[in-house]
């Protein structure tokens, strides 16, 4: 039956053949070695040209890690947009309740977005959070704003906050957005002698923000409606604030690992 068709239920699979339900999980789990997976979402399908990129992108990274150490990730600095809106709805693990066999699963109503929402520019680095940004409502990050966010925030933040870094020239992680590699970005760059570390398109599995700051900025905000942007705002900066002091942000850290799976799956998204 499961060769003709992989959906069944163990309860369908019981009713049809005849048998109790504990004796067809029984059957599946420790005779077959079966077990139901969900289908594996990525963002997006990559061609076998993108998935070679993907993998000596990561392998030349790798190797320069194994020569460099940790002095190479020190100078990372990465950085994204994100927005935050009035409602983020819990994770489907965040939803997860004890119930007794045979209840009925709860059900929730997928929200409608509100217009109150709030877009961020996030930059932090292997120590932390280096700076957030709120972008002005009806402002779209096109490439000349993210060159005044360069110029006139992160800049400055480092600075401040990193001084060592300029010391050293930092080394830019960013994804392939237009707004980022855009001909007056990377020539500003340049000029500062900040180097750019090359990316790979459609990966944000290798981005730290997209798969490690992100989640955890907007995990407090989950369940919690917002009446406005300036709430969104504050509960954004207690958020990152409360990452800081735990120093939880350690996305950066989990490069190598990142880079070493990336090559082990053959390029493939995971």
């Amino acid at each position: 039956m499961l060769d003709v068709e992989r959906r069944w239920t163990a309860r369908e699979l019981a009713a049809e053949v005849g048998v109790c339900h504990k004796t067809v999980l029984h059957i599946l789990h420790d005779i077959l070695g079966y077990r139901k997976i969900a289908a594996h979402w990525v963002p997006h399908t990559l061609s076998e040209v993108q998935k070679w990129q993907r993998y000596a992108i990561a392998q030349d990274l790798l190797n320069r890690y194994q020569r460099e150490g940790d002095d190479f990730l020190g100078r990372i600095v990465t950085l994204d947009e994100t927005w935050a809106r009035s409602y983020e709805p819990h994770l489907k693990r965040q939803s997860n309740e004890w119930k007794h066999p045979g209840s009925p699963r709860p059900k929730k109503v997928r929200p409608t977005q509100s217009n109150v929402k709030a877009m961020f520019i996030v930059a932090y680095d292997i120590d932390g959070v280096i700076l957030h940004h709120t972008v002005p409502q009806r402002q779209t990050v096109n490439a000349a704003y993210y060159c005044s966010f360069l110029r006139n925030h992160l800049r400055p933040a480092l600075r401040r906050k990193r001084q060592h870094l300029l010391a050293t020239n930092p080394i830019i992680l960013h994804d392939n957005a237009r707004a980022h590699t855009a001909n007056v970005v990377t020539d500003l760059l340049r000029r500062w002698r900040w180097e750019i570390l090359e990316q790979p398109p459609y990966s944000p599995d290798m981005s730290p923000c997209d798969y490690d700051l992100f989640a955890k900025m907007k995990e407090p905000l989950r369940g919690i409606r917002y009446n406005t942007r300036e709430a969104i705002i504050r509960a954004v900066g207690r958020s990152l604030l409360d990452i800081n002091r735990s120093g939880r942000a350690d996305g950066v850290r989990l490069l190598p690992q990142i880079w070493q799976k990336v090559v082990h799956m053959g390029g493939r998204l995971f």
